[in-house]
């Protein structure tokens, strides 16, 4: 599956990164970074919506848009590059992520140790969302719990679910590169597909009427617009008195979040900030 870098440059730089940040994750991309002052944003082309994006352009000109310039990623480079530069990644003393090029068997003084392949597959851990919906697992007890993973890209948080003990896990994910990585990190792991663990290619439709009230926990890091409209399948496979754990959308999404969480039943129960992005928590 093609991704798409959408290069953005404003003169000044800020605050039009910033909020070029929040409109493009609202049109699909799902993963950013900085070079020098332009904002680098990515998303894979089946996901991305064109006219969305129009807008964000059209809106940008009145910030100092300069650069605007949509290019395809050459899949290979775009790996090696992860694999080149992967910084390790440490959620206080609860988990260290690490690459296997820095050769981390052992926790060290950490709670928990994850082996993370780096492969064009979003939530490795560097991203706030990823690092911020870590940082609230560390403080929640997972022992025999069902939890499931919604857009699990690289499988982190899925992993670092049934290393904390929870006994059945569910990852899924649209895209078929996330759906490898997973598995392959599964194994790095020392984990594997099986009775306690499923991993699925897909988005809310793979849901079927077998996983109807299973999960204690749903964790969903994709982005504002895939949470509303998935919101309702989500909550009908949790059980009474589950979470529903949301990231991928900033300070201005937590409202409307919570108003359609509680159409559904759920009352917000933690919100928790990591740099521009929210964890959001609602409990049924």
């Amino acid at each position: 599956m093609a991704w798409l870098r959408i290069e953005v440059l404003c003169n000044p730089a800020e605050p039009g990164r910033d909020i070029a940040t929040a409109w493009l994750a609202e049109a699909g991309c799902s993963m950013f970074e900085h070079q020098g002052e332009a904002l680098h944003a990515f998303v894979q082309e089946a996901e991305f919506d064109r006219a969305e994006g129009e807008q964000v352009q059209a809106r940008m000109e009145a910030l100092g848009l300069i650069t605007w310039r949509i290019s395809e990623v050459e899949e290979e480079n775009w790996n090696a590059r992860w694999e080149s530069d992967y910084p390790e990644v440490k959620v206080g003393r609860a988990v260290r992520v690490s690459a296997p090029i820095h050769n981390r068997n052992e926790a060290d003084g950490f709670g928990h140790q994850i082996t993370i392949q780096p492969r064009m597959a979003f939530g490795t851990g560097h991203h706030e969302t990823t690092r911020g919906l870590l940082a609230t697992m560390a403080d929640m007890e997972w022992e025999g719990l069902a939890v499931q993973d919604m857009g699990c890209g690289s499988g982190v948080l899925g992993i670092y679910a049934a290393m904390r003990g929870a006994t059945d896990v569910l990852l899924v994910d649209i895209d078929p590169w996330s759906v490898r990585n997973t598995q392959e990190n599964l194994g790095l792991n020392g984990l594997e597909e099986g009775e306690a663990i499923e991993v699925r290619e897909g988005g809310a439709q793979v849901l079927t009427d077998r996983d109807a009230g299973r999960f204690d926990v749903v964790i969903a890091n994709i982005n504002r617009n895939i949470l509303l409209e998935d919101m309702a399948t989500y909550v009908a496979t949790m059980k009474d008195s589950a979470m529903l754990m949301l990231s991928g959308f900033m300070a201005p999404d937590v409202e409307p979040l919570v108003a359609a969480g509680r159409a559904l039943g759920l009352e917000r129960s933690g919100l928790m900030e990591e740099g521009e992005w929210r964890v959001l928590s609602l409990r049924r």
